[in-house]
């Protein structure tokens, strides 16, 4: 997220090329993001066309987005990485806080071979706002199902990572103090 104008411009250019389909390049930063331009109220237009162009041409080498030539012309697409960040994206903004007084647990059993895997799952549901119960022990409570099983999917662990819901659970006050509740 840019921290100046509080807006994150990696999902925006991500979301205005997914909702857009392939958009030509030409046209990517004048006008298809036209809405970020109340958050760069002090940039100065060549500047805020030098910006977005930066940003976007980093998408293209992190591997996000795609830009092919046709006819003369370049397209900008998602990749298939592309596509899965801005469902992550999308995901956590759907994110419901209201507590229905059940707990989303999420055990897992990694092997050491696939640590850098394990590392990043670990990392994941940190920032997804999980808290670390025991070694592979996690656990949140609101509903996030749907984000567990895009990091079953995307990581390829399948059946080496439960989820659960639990109905109760014995000394939670401390939790509970954590999490707001």
């Amino acid at each position: 997220m840019n921290m100046r104008s509080g807006i994150d411009f990696k999902k925006a250019i991500l979301m205005t090329v997914a909702t857009a389909g392939i958009l030509a390049v030409a046209v990517l930063a004048p006008n298809a993001l036209q809405v970020l331009k109340p958050f760069l109220k002090n940039k100065k237009k060549y500047s805020l066309k030098y910006y977005l162009n930066q940003k976007a041409q980093k998408l293209v080498e992190d591997g996000l987005l795609k830009v092919e030539t046709k006819n003369n012309k370049q397209y900008v697409s998602l990749t298939k990485e592309g596509e899965r960040v801005l469902m992550y994206h999308q995901i956590k903004e759907k994110k419901n806080y209201h507590w229905d007084g059940k707990w989303r647990v999420v055990i897992f059993d990694v092997w050491e071979n696939s640590r850098y895997k394990r590392d990043l799952l670990r990392n994941e549901i940190k920032d997804f706002g999980f808290v670390q119960l025991q070694r592979s022990v996690w656990i949140y409570p609101y509903e996030c199902a749907e984000f567990i099983e895009l990091l079953k999917t995307d990581l390829s662990f399948g059946k080496n990572i439960r989820y659960m819901v639990v109905e109760s659970l014995d000394y939670d006050q401390n939790l509970r103090k954590i999490f707001n509740l």
